[in-house]
């Protein structure tokens, strides 16, 4: 879960920000909002009540949180939206997320995963490198151009000092050379599939354990203490109360309960009858 912070206004949000973010002051954020930094105090004092909505939205932007907590909306400062460029997304991936094409959940699972960012450096090495590739022919031409600059140098002393820059300003020319061992990629890779497998199989087993607390309660309240209870004796009122007892206040309305209740002693009672037959 995220930072809470307590209930504030925004000019408070605003100074704790400034307080908690490493190199910021009230002049460097006024400058950065395009504005002089005794507005931005005079706003943080009390002493004038109005700052642009362009300027809320740069702050925003400024400490990376939303613009609902900068208005005291929320205690929680975690940004919920983005513009596409934002993320470095293009528009043809921010379509896939937005039209589900591809599965999210996984998508937000790897990206959380802290090997996932090695993935995506390796596979950039990977990229580059067969990039490389395609550039040695280049590399060879600028070796060439560079020892004939190099001969000039000296075999014209003249020319040495001309020469020498130009042959110094082709090496700067060449394509480093890359090396990735694909092995490696398939292992990053493995390990984030063995944490997804993990964390997959610990999310059954705390499904499992609510799942059987859950009954277990609901047991409790339809047996009142009892060693047990007589399906045939339910009554609407014994599973509504049963079913209260296990949620907050409000959450379902008492009208739809009676309605499950009903539904749910036809089933028995019904169940009951194919059972005589």
């Amino acid at each position: 879960m995220g930072r809470v912070f307590i209930s504030a206004d925004t000019r408070q949000r605003i100074q704790d920000l400034i307080k908690q973010t490493k190199g910021m002051t009230q002049a460097r954020l006024a400058k950065e909002l395009g504005i002089s930094e005794s507005t931005l105090s005079r706003f943080l004092s009390g002493e004038t009540t109005k700052l642009g909505n362009e300027h809320i939205i740069k702050i925003a932007n400024i400490f990376s949180v939303s613009t609902d907590f900068l208005l005291g909306e929320t205690n929680i400062p975690d940004k919920k939206n983005y513009d596409i460029e934002e993320l470095g997304l293009t528009a043809k991936a921010a379509q896939a997320l937005y039209t589900h094409k591809v599965n999210t959940e996984i998508v937000c699972q790897l990206l959380e995963s802290t090997k996932f960012a090695t993935l995506t450096n390796l596979l950039a090495n990977y990229q580059k490198e067969v990039f490389i590739t395609g550039m040695a022919a280049m590399n060879q031409n600028i070796d060439f151009l560079r020892s004939l600059m190099l001969g000039q140098a000296r075999s014209v002393p003249e020319d040495k000092a001309a020469a020498t820059a130009v042959a110094s300003d082709l090496q700067s020319l060449k394509v480093p050379a890359v090396s990735v061992d694909t092995a490696m990629i398939q292992n990053v890779f493995n390990q984030i599939l063995r944490e997804l497998r993990e964390s997959t199989e610990s999310h059954l087993e705390e499904s499992k354990a609510a799942r059987k607390e859950t009954l277990e309660q609901f047991r409790r309240n339809l047996t009142k203490g009892q060693d047990g209870f007589n399906l045939r004796t339910l009554t609407t009122e014994d599973l509504s109360s049963a079913v209260l007892q296990m949620l907050p206040d409000g959450v379902f309305p008492e009208s739809e309960l009676q309605q499950f209740g009903e539904a749910f002693t036809e089933l028995l009672a019904s169940s009951g009858d194919n059972h005589d037959e």
